[in-house]
C-alpha cells in the first residue's frame, strides 16, 4: 500500500482544512515555471474529499476558412485558362497566317507561269511588228503599225520635226532581252518588251575588226492589241512630250505654256511651309547620257502633301521593285536609282513678288503609256473594288497573228 504525501491538519469535530499556502518560490522555481511544461494552462480544483486535482485545459482548434482558399484557387485556374487560350489562339493565328502566305505564293507562281506561257506564244508576233515598223523609211508609213494611229499621227509629225527616226542598221540583230504582261484590263493586255539591239561589227580598211566595237543597245517597246493584231504604243516608245523640255525648262517665251511631259521624278526633300507638310521634287528628261540628263533637271517643285497631286506623287515615289506583283508594269525596274516614271502636266506661274515658279498642274500617271492606261491610285480606289478579285485572267491569244 502506497502512502500519499499529503499534509493535512485535523481540527475539532473531524473537519479537515486544506494545506497552508506554499512558501515563496525561489528564483529557480520561478524560472522553471516558464518552461514549456509550466506554460501549459492548468486549473486546480478541490474534490469532495478535499483533495486537489489538476485539470488540463485543451486548446480549441481554430477552424480553417476555406472561402479565401477557394477564391484564390479559382482565380489561379481562371488565369491559367486565359493564358492557355491566348497561346492557343496565337498559335492558331500564326498557322492561318502561314497558310495564307503559302496560298498567296502559290497563286502568284501559278499566275506568273500562265503569263509566261502566253508571252512565249505572242512574242514572235510582237517582234515581227517592230521589224516591219523599223523597215519603213518615214514616220507616215510607220504610223500603220502604231496603236490608235489616226490620233497619234499628228503627234508623230510634230515630234519628228526636231527628233530623228529610230533606224536599225543593216546587219543588226534584234532579240528579246525581257518581257512582261501587264493586265490593267481583261480585254486590253499590254506586252512590255525590252529588246537588245546588237549592232554589226566595225571593220578597218583591211577588213579586220577594230579594237573598239559598238556596245549593244536596249530599247523598250510596248505593244497593245488592236483588231488586226498587235500595235506599238508610239508615245511610250519615244517618251512623247507636247513641248521641248529644254525650252520649257528654261522658261523661254513661247515655250513656257502649260505642257504634258513624260519624265523621271526624284524626291529631294520634305519640309513644312505655313504649317503644312510639302514635298519637293525635281524632274528629269529621260536620256541615254546620264550626265546630260542630270544637268537638264528642273528646279525644285513644291507640292502640298495633302493635295491630290501630292498624294499621287508620294505613292509613285514610294514604289519599290520588291513590291511588284504579276500583272503590273515592270520595265521601270531598270530605271536609275531613286527615279520614278511619271506623266505630268507642268506650268510656270508668277508669284506676287514677280518670281517665276514651276508648278505641278496634274499628275496623270506613274507610267509612260499612252492616255487611257492610267493606273488606279490607292487613295482613289473605289471601296467596292476591295470585294472584287485582284487578278485579271490571262487573255486568249488572238487568232490570225
Amino acid at each position: 500500500m502506497v502512502q500519499r504525501n499529503v499534509t493535512t491538519r485535523r481540527r475539532s469535530e473531524g473537519r479537515i482544512d486544506s494545506a497552508a499556502p506554499p512558501e515563496v518560490a525561489s528564483v529557480k522555481e520561478v524560472r522553471s515555471e516558464g518552461s514549456p511544461e509550466a506554460a501549459r494552462p492548468t486549473d486546480e480544483v478541490v474534490s469532495d474529499d478535499g483533495r486537489k486535482k489538476v485539470v488540463r485545459r485543451r486548446k480549441k482548434r481554430k477552424k480553417v476558412r476555406l472561402g479565401p482558399l477557394l477564391f484564390l484557387g479559382g482565380w489561379a485556374t481562371l488565369v491559367m485558362g486565359v493564358v492557355l487560350l491566348v497561346n492557343y489562339l496565337g498559335n492558331k493565328d500564326q498557322a492561318e497566317a502561314e497558310n495564307l502566305r503559302q496560298e498567296e505564293a502559290e497563286r502568284k507562281a501559278a499566275l506568273q507561269a500562265e503569263m509566261e506561257a502566253y508571252l512565249r506564244t505572242e512574242l514572235p508576233a510582237c517582234r515581227a511588228v517592230v521589224l516591219k515598223y523599223l523597215a519603213e523609211p518615214t514616220w507616215a508609213r510607220r504610223a500603220q503599225f502604231v496603236r490608235n494611229s489616226s490620233e497619234v499621227a499628228p503627234k508623230m509629225g510634230r515630234h519628228y520635226v526636231r527628233n530623228r527616226l529610230w533606224r536599225l542598221a543593216e546587219g543588226s540583230k534584234l532579240t528579246v532581252s525581257a518581257a512582261n504582261l501587264v493586265l490593267y484590263e481583261k480585254d486590253n493586255p499590254i506586252v512590255e518588251v525590252l529588246f537588245r539591239v546588237e549592232l554589226p561589227p566595225v571593220e578597218d580598211d583591211d577588213g579586220n575588226l577594230t579594237p573598239e566595237q559598238p556596245e549593244a543597245e536596249l530599247r523598250e517597246v510596248v505593244f497593245m492589241r488592236e483588231a488586226n493584231g498587235w500595235a506599238i504604243d508610239w508615245e511610250a516608245l519615244v517618251r512623247y512630250s507636247s513641248n521641248s523640255w529644254q525650252l520649257f525648262r528654261g522658261d523661254v517665251e513661247g515655250n513656257n505654256v502649260p505642257s504634258e511631259f513624260r519624265l523621271f521624278a526624284k524626291r529631294t526633300t520634305g519640309r513644312f511651309e505655313g504649317g503644312e507638310p510639302v514635298l519637293v521634287v525635281k524632274f528629269f528628261e529621260p536620256r541615254d547620257d546620264r550626265v546630260e540628263m542630270w544637268r537638264q533637271g528642273s528646279p525644285g517643285v513644291v507640292v502640298a502633301l495633302d493635295s491630290e497631286q501630292g498624294r499621287r506623287l508620294r505613292e509613285i515615289l514610294e514604289r519599290e521593285p520588291e513590291d511588284w506583283e504579276p500583272g503590273q508594269p515592270r520595265l521601270w525596274h531598270g530605271d536609275p536609282e531613286g527615279l520614278r516614271r511619271v506623266r505630268v502636266r507642268l506650268a510656270w506661274e508668277r508669284t506676287a513678288d514677280d518670281r517665276r515658279l514651276l508648278q505641278v498642274r496634274e499628275v496623270l500617271a506613274g507610267n509612260w503609256l499612252m492616255p487611257g492606261h492610267e493606273e488606279e491610285f490607292r487613295q482613289e480606289m473605289p471601296a467596292e473594288w476591295e470585294e472584287q478579285e485582284k487578278d485579271q485572267p490571262v487573255p486568249e491569244s488572238p487568232e490570225g497573228i
